[in-house]
């Protein structure tokens, strides 16, 4: 009887020791260390785990089944938290948040807004000298709102699943009550379109007149490749939607579609030009989807 208890004893303690060994670790630094700072682990917005950061250097470390968590850090000095979403935690691994840093913003302005479409799970950040301030989830109908910001310039970030990641940058005065709204971009596959860096690319190529002289017909073909690559944005843009079943002309409407789009055409950049053998002329151009000079930002005004 005694040898079973032994034996049962011992199966227990490899099961315990077992079962943490499956545990993984989250571990970060909060700055400044002696703000009082709570982090707190959450799965689908339930709070799994909380712990503090130590006074004397910031650090915090939770131990955590394996699975996906939003890490949230409260300071009583900030007005809002900030979360690092979906951080994985693997069996037996250290995952390292990168070092938070809490700048003193103390101020009246809120700035607010809505981004669309509504009911994505959109994620907005807001960032202040490249330094996260806050982030937050939108609300059902898209609306966010930060609250007790300083003067200053922000950059405001919107991602969300199956939509491009958009950045807009924004001028805050002092006490004032900004509003921004951003209009994300469904990403879908189009030749052309980087979705990573919200760019499109595209060439053009001109064939010169059999007749004119070198020189005009260098000209001439680079002007024809001009078109042509502009014709190419132009067919590429059609092809740009605002959501699964929404295309951005269906969504702008005829007359104001060809207002702003061919508008927006008018700001490519030349990326390259190349003359080829036959005397024909390359030219590739540039446009921003995304971004503080994208097209999303021009139909948005």
């Amino acid at each position: 009887m005694h040898s079973s208890k032994i034996i049962l004893y011992l199966v227990l303690f490899v099961f315990i020791a077992c079962s943490e060994r499956q545990d993984g670790t989250v571990e970060g630094t909060v700055v400044p260390p002696n703000a009082g700072a709570r982090i707190a682990a959450l799965q689908n917005g339930r709070t799994i785990m909380t712990a503090g950061a130590k006074v004397e250097d910031g650090k915090f470390r939770m131990v955590l089944p394996p699975g996906t968590y939003d890490i949230s850090v409260t300071m009583a000095s900030a007005p809002f938290p900030m979360t690092f979403p979906a951080i994985e935690v693997e069996p037996g691994k250290t995952t390292v948040i990168p070092r938070i840093e809490f700048a003193e913003h103390s101020g009246n302005a809120v700035l607010s807004g809505r981004i669309s479409p509504s009911g994505t799970g959109t994620r907005v950040t807001l960032l202040h000298d490249g330094m996260e301030l806050a982030s937050a989830n939108t609300d059902a109908d898209g609306r966010y709102e930060f609250t007790g910001l300083s003067e200053g310039r922000y950059t405001l970030q919107a991602s969300a699943a199956d939509y491009a990641r958009d950045v807009v940058e924004v001028n805050i005065a002092e006490s004032a009550r900004a509003t921004q709204n951003i209009r994300l971009f469904y990403v879908s596959t189009v030749h052309g379109v980087d979705w990573n860096s919200g760019t499109i690319r595209v060439t053009g190529t001109g064939v010169p007149p059999p007749t004119a002289n070198a020189t005009a017909r260098r000209e001439m073909a680079k002007r024809a490749a001009l078109a042509d690559a502009q014709r190419n944005l132009l067919k590429i843009i059609e092809q740009i939607k605002t959501g699964p079943k929404e295309s951005l002309k269906a969504f702008l409407g005829d007359n104001k579609y060809t207002q702003k789009v061919h508008g927006f055409v008018q700001g490519y950049r030349v990326t390259a030009e190349r003359e080829l053998s036959d005397g024909k002329v390359e030219i590739e151009l540039e446009l921003s989807l995304t971004g503080p000079d994208g097209l999303s930002r021009y139909i948005a005004e």
